[in-house]
C-alpha cells in the first residue's frame, strides 16, 4: 500500500511538471506580445525634420507606402500629388512663400525661437530703416542723373558728345583722386569711429546728390556758367568720400549682426549676401518708384515748389533713417567716447557710494548706444576737463613733462612691469596751471585691457588735479603737488581698475577689443 501511495505520489508529480513545461513557451509568448505592443504603442507615430529656414518635412509611420520611393515614376507622381495638396491648402502655400522670403532676406538662425531673436535684437528693425534710407537714395539719384544729363547738354542742339565726354572724365577723375587721400587720410580710424563714419557718409552723399540738381541751374545765368563743372566734380568728390566710408564701415556693422543674432563669426557671410538682397530689391522698387517719379515731374505739371519739397522730404527721411538704424546698433567694446562715458560714470558713482566699495553701476552697450553721438563736433564736456594724450611720443612727453632727465629714468626703471608710463605735462613755454594735461605713452606688449587702464589712470589723474586749488603757484610748488598727486594716483588705481573691470564686464562690455584714438606711438627700450 505504501508503495501504491509513492507510485501515485510520482505520477501526479509528473503530471504537474508536464504542465508546467507546456505553460512556460505560452507565458513567454505572452510576454513577448506584450513588451511589442507597448514599444509600438510608445514609439512616435510621425517625425518632423525642420530647417533653419522655417522649412519642415514630415514622416509618418501609419503611411509608410508613401514615404518610399518605389520608382522614378512613382517619386516624380508623388510629388506632384505633394505639390497639388499643397496648392490647394493655403495655409502650407503661404508657409512655403514665407520660408522662401525667409531663406532669401533673413539670416539663418540655429534655434527654436529665431523669432523672438530676430526682434529682441532689433535687426527687423535695423534692416527697415536701412532699406527704407536707401530706397530714398535710389530715388533721388535718378533725379540727379536725370538733372546731370541735362546740363551736359542731352536734348539741346549747341552740344556736342566730346565736351558731355570731357565732363564725365574730369568729374570721375577727380572722385577718383578723392578716394585715395580720403582713405589715405582716415582708413585707420574707420573702426574706432564706424557710427560716426557712416553716418558721415550718409550725410555726403546727401550732399553730392543736392549738388548734382542744383549744379544745371547755374547755367540759366550768364556768369554762373563756369561753375557747372566745379559743382558736379565736388559732387562726385562727395559720392566717393561716401563710398570709402561707407564700404569701409559695412564689415563692421555685419560682423555686430553676426555676432548678436548666431553669436560667432561665421555667419558674417550669410549676413552680408543678405544684405545684397535686401539691397536689390530696393534697388529694384527705388528704380520704378523713380521713373515714375521722373517721368511726372518732367511733365512740368509739378510746380517747382512742390518739387523741392519732395526732395527735401526724402533726405530728412534719408537722415531720419539712418539716425535710427545705427541707434540700434550697441557696440560692446570702448572707442575713446564710450570709454570716457563709462569711466565718468564709474568715478560719479565711486563718490556717492564708496562706503561698502561694491562695484558700480554703468550703462549698458545698449544704453549707451542712445545718446552717443553720431556727428564729429567738438565734446564741451571733455573740453572742461583735463585734456589726455593717448600715445604720445616719448620726444613730447619729456619735453612736456615736469620730470628731469634723471627722474625720467628713473620713472623707465620703476615702470618696467607696466606697459605704459603717465605724467602731468605742461603745454607752452610757461609752465602755468591753466595749460595741464596728462600724457601717457604706451610700449608695444600694452594689451586692450591695459589700454583701459591708463585711461582710467589718466581720469584718476585728471580728477585729483582739477580738485586742487586754483591759486597762483610758482614751478617749484606746482611740480610738487603733481609728483604728489601721481604717487597717490598709482596706489589708488590698484584698488579700483578691479572694481571697474568687474562694473564693464557686469554690463555686457568687452574690454578686450578697446581701440581708442591715439597719436599712434609706441616707445621701446634699448
Amino acid at each position: 500500500a505504501v508503495s501504491m501511495i509513492k507510485l501515485g505520489s510520482m505520477q501526479q508529480q509528473q503530471h504537474h511538471h508536464r504542465q508546467l513545461r507546456r505553460l512556460v513557451p505560452i507565458t513567454l509568448i505572452l510576454i513577448i506580445c506584450y513588451q511589442d505592443c507597448h514599444a509600438l504603442a510608445s514609439s512616435p507615430k510621425q517625425i518632423i525634420s525642420r530647417r533653419n529656414d522655417g522649412r519642415s518635412k514630415s514622416f509618418s509611420f501609419d503611411e509608410p507606402n508613401s514615404n518610399k520611393r518605389v520608382g522614378s515614376d512613382s517619386e516624380v507622381k508623388f510629388r506632384l500629388r505633394q505639390v497639388g495638396r499643397d496648392l490647394v491648402r493655403p495655409s502650407i502655400a503661404l508657409g512655403h512663400i514665407q520660408s522662401a522670403v525667409r531663406s532669401t532676406f533673413l539670416p539663418s538662425i540655429p534655434s527654436s525661437s529665431s523669432n523672438n531673436i530676430l526682434r529682441n535684437s532689433g535687426y527687423l528693425q535695423y534692416i527697415l530703416f536701412d532699406n527704407i534710407q536707401d530706397l530714398c537714395t535710389s530715388l533721388r539719384s535718378v533725379l540727379a542723373t536725370q538733372r546731370i544729363l541735362e546740363g551736359v547738354g542731352v536734348g539741346r542742339a549747341d552740344a556736342t558728345a566730346l565736351s558731355a565726354t570731357l565732363n564725365f572724365l574730369i568729374r570721375d577723375g577727380c572722385g577718383m583722386l578723392a578716394s585715395l587721400l580720403f582713405t589715405s587720410y582716415a582708413a585707420s580710424s574707420f573702426r574706432r569711429n564706424v557710427k560716426r563714419w557712416k553716418y558721415f557718409a550718409d550725410i555726403m552723399v546727401d550732399i553730392g546728390i543736392t549738388l548734382e540738381i542744383v549744379a544745371p541751374s547755374v547755367l540759366s545765368f550768364p556768369l554762373l556758367k563756369g561753375w557747372f563743372l566745379p559743382l558736379i566734380c565736388l559732387a562726385n568728390v562727395c559720392k566717393a568720400l561716401c563710398g570709402v566710408a561707407a564700404g569701409a564701415c559695412g564689415g563692421a556693422f555685419q560682423l555686430y549682426w553676426s555676432m548678436t543674432l548666431i553669436g560667432t563669426q561665421d555667419g558674417i557671410s550669410e549676413i552680408s549676401a543678405k544684405s545684397g538682397a535686401q539691397r536689390t530689391v530696393m534697388g529694384g522698387v527705388g528704380l520704378i518708384m523713380a521713373g515714375l517719379l521722373a517721368k511726372g515731374l518732367g511733365s512740368g505739371h509739378v510746380s517747382r515748389i512742390v518739387w523741392i519739397g519732395l526732395y527735401c522730404a526724402l533726405t530728412s527721411i534719408h537722415l531720419v533713417a539712418n539716425w535710427w538704424s545705427l541707434r540700434l546698433v550697441a557696440l560692446d567694446w570702448f572707442n575713446s567716447w564710450r570709454l570716457h562715458c563709462i569711466v565718468d560714470q564709474f568715478l560719479f558713482s565711486l563718490d556717492e557710494t564708496n562706503t561698502n566699495k561694491k562695484a558700480p553701476v554703468v550703462s549698458s552697450p545698449m544704453e549707451v548706444s542712445r545718446i552717443e553721438p553720431l556727428l564729429f563736433l567738438p565734446d564741451l564736456k571733455r573740453k572742461k576737463s583735463c585734456p589726455i594724450e593717448m600715445g604720445v611720443s616719448f620726444n613730447r612727453f619729456a619735453r612736456l613733462s615736469h620730470h628731469t632727465s634723471a627722474s625720467l629714468q628713473e620713472v623707465l626703471s620703476r615702470n618696467q612691469k607696466q606697459n605704459y608710463i603717465l605724467s602731468v605735462g605742461h603745454a607752452g613755454r610757461k609752465r602755468v596751471k591753466q595749460k595741464r594735461r596728462v600724457l601717457v605713452a604706451f610700449r608695444p606688449e600694452c594689451s586692450n585691457k591695459e589700454v583701459v587702464m591708463a585711461y582710467l589712470h589718466a581720469c584718476i589723474v585728471g580728477y585729483e588735479l582739477a580738485s586742487t586749488s586754483k591759486e597762483q603757484r610758482n614751478d617749484v610748488e606746482e611740480i610738487e603737488i603733481v609728483k604728489e598727486i601721481e604717487m597717490r594716483t598709482e596706489s589708488k588705481l590698484t584698488e579700483l581698475f578691479p572694481l571697474f573691470e568687474m562694473s564693464a564686464s557686469n554690463a555686457g562690455w568687452n574690454l578686450d577689443r578697446t581701440e581708442i584714438s591715439t597719436q599712434g606711438y609706441e616707445i621701446c627700450y634699448e
